[in-house]
């Protein structure tokens, strides 16, 4: 007789038992080649091809859904109870956002490279601003999380409260005017252009390395963008699980392995995703002649789970590896990848103790 506990392990959770019963499409593994080219299929709660992204690193807390509009077309109004994070990948077009009280919707027009987050349980409809480009866009949000607790789909798209303390039908509602925020660098509800967001220099955490953290529409859920220079590797760390990373440019790939364990390797490029699970180090190398840009969407919750200190070094109590405790073998990779792409090395040699 098999083992119970191990039984019930294997079950699929109540998120992927709805995705199921929903006829949405689920991608695993530990990565997404490019997110542009995802096959998608048509799921009728949304009104378009859609398909979720439920990656190793997720661990029931966030996924990300790609999804399509197709030319002068809409997708169905929709609100829900678990948040989401959007970011256009491809097209032009506008989303209307409204509450049960509202007389007029807020418009808000977008394009590629537009990052914004629906209020929670907002109601908001998606339309397409070209007659002859489809628009994809990818919706990172802590569905597998909600479903996983509330386990009831008539309650998570049909509750009839507004959450007024995050939106009241403000026209200004989605300003892209970047203000101090408690949970990340700044708090935005609207960034026209992820490409073109200056970043902050953080060379402590790699060379060539540079940030901005942001927290959108008052949600738990935060993010940050990060850039990291050719022919340089941001240090190893470890932190919770879920958080998505979306390539924005540049080309290279992450190496991912819990303590002691073997490593994962993701080749990446633009439109790639990958997820770290829980605990795993994991490097990002950048191996093309651009900077690499990722942008970075996380469940929050702060004060949920252990304490994870990923800008923290190991030396002083923290979750970030120095270089000179890396295994040795990676920086051999890294400047045997960047011989064979013709990309110049660009980091000082490690001083190992001994």
């Amino acid at each position: 007789m098999e083992n119970p506990s191990k039984q019930r392990a294997l079950r699929k959770s109540p998120f992927l038992e709805w995705c199921d019963s929903e006829g949405l499409k689920v991608a695993t593994g530990y990565g997404i080649k490019d997110l542009r080219a995802l096959p998608l299929e048509h799921w009728e709660r949304l009104g378009g091809p859609a398909a979720y992204c439920h990656l190793e690193g997720s661990q029931g807390y966030v996924g990300a859904l790609a999804g399509e509009i197709q030319p002068g077309k809409s997708l169905r109004p929709i609100r829900h109870m678990y948040e989401e994070q959007i970011l256009i990948l491809e097209g032009r077009g506008a989303t209307q956002f409204w509450s049960d009280g509202d007389r007029q919707a807020v418009t808000l027009e977008w394009q590629a490279g537009s990052l914004f987050s629906p209020p929670l349980n907002v109601r908001h409809q998606h339309f397409n601003g070209s007659s002859l480009e489809p628009v994809r866009f990818v919706a990172v949000n802590n569905a597998p999380l909600m479903v996983n607790v509330y386990k009831s789909p008539d309650f998570i798209f049909n509750a009839p409260y507004d959450f007024s303390n995050r939106f009241s039908g403000q026209r200004d509602y989605f300003s892209s005017d970047f203000k101090p925020s408690d949970l990340e660098d700044k708090a935005v509800n609207f960034i026209p252009d992820v490409y073109a967001v200056p970043l902050n220099d953080h060379p402590e955490r790699g060379v060539g390395f540079s940030r901005l953290g942001i927290h959108l529409s008052g949600n738990s859920m935060v993010g940050h963008i990060m850039a990291i220079q050719s022919g340089t590797y941001k240090k190893a760390h470890r932190h919770h699980a879920g958080a998505q990373v979306i390539v924005l440019g540049g080309k290279g790939y992450s190496l991912m392995w819990p303590p002691g364990g073997k490593f994962v390797r993701v080749d990446w490029e633009k439109g790639s995703l990958l997820v770290p699970p829980e605990g795993w180090y994991h490097h990002h190398f950048t191996a093309s002649r651009e900077a690499a840009r990722h942008l970075a969407l996380r469940r929050g919750l702060r004060g949920v789970g252990p304490t994870w200190l990923a800008s923290v070094s190991e030396h002083e109590g923290g979750h970030m590896l120095e270089h000179e405790d890396e295994p040795p073998e990676i920086r051999a990779m890294y400047e045997a990848e960047l011989a064979k792409e013709g990309v110049p090395f660009r980091m000082p040699p490690i001083k190992r103790a001994g």
